[in-house]
């Protein structure tokens, strides 16, 4: 399936932590890891900065994953 943009929960100390991680994912659609850091946007011109925050948006709107070391 490939990999998408997720909101994941961090626990710092007693409270909630929110970031933004790519998550990758196995061929049936199951979870097959995601990245150590959250990521930031980027890109090689405004336009491809506007679509990676667009894709990163689009992550506020699906449910948080639990982030475990």
């Amino acid at each position: 399936m490939g990999w998408n943009h997720r909101v994941m929960k961090h626990k710092d100390g007693e409270d909630d932590f929110f970031q933004i991680h790519e998550v990758y994912y196995k061929e049936n659609g199951e979870i097959d890891g995601y990245t150590a850091n959250g990521t930031s946007a980027g890109g090689n011109s405004l336009q491809e900065l506007r679509e990676d925050l667009e894709r990163m948006l689009k992550s506020l709107d699906k449910e948080v994953l639990i982030y475990e070391e």
